[in-house]
């Protein structure tokens, strides 16, 4: 991978789950399912591979006996944690709010 992508995969992989969320999340609602299951299984999949790449750069940071980590090492270590964090906070709303549970019909 380029230094680039790998620096902001952890963010694609965030902004791929929150957009799944909300319009799978509609999508199923309008037909009368219930995306619980799906949207758990997504997200715990998102956590899993955003804390992957945040340990993977964590451990490229703090090699020790090597010069010390590039800018990009650095970046890519802020990036992981800010969408392991932003993925977290989007299942917040999954876990408080009953899902599909619109406006009352009058």
């Amino acid at each position: 991978m380029t230094r680039t992508l790998t620096a902001v995969l952890p963010l694609v992989i965030w902004g791929v789950h929150f957009f799944f969320c909300y319009a799978y999340a509609a999508v199923a609602c309008q037909r009368g399912g219930d995306p619980v299951w799906v949207l758990g299984a997504v997200s715990v999949l998102a956590v899993g591979a955003a804390a992957l790449l945040f340990a993977r750069s964590l451990r490229r940071v703090c090699r020790q006996g090597d010069a010390a980590p590039a800018l990009h090492d650095w970046a890519t270590l802020v990036t992981a944690a800010l969408s392991l964090v932003a993925i977290v906070w989007t299942c917040v709303p999954m876990l408080m709010v009953e899902m599909c549970s619109g406006p009352a019909s009058v």
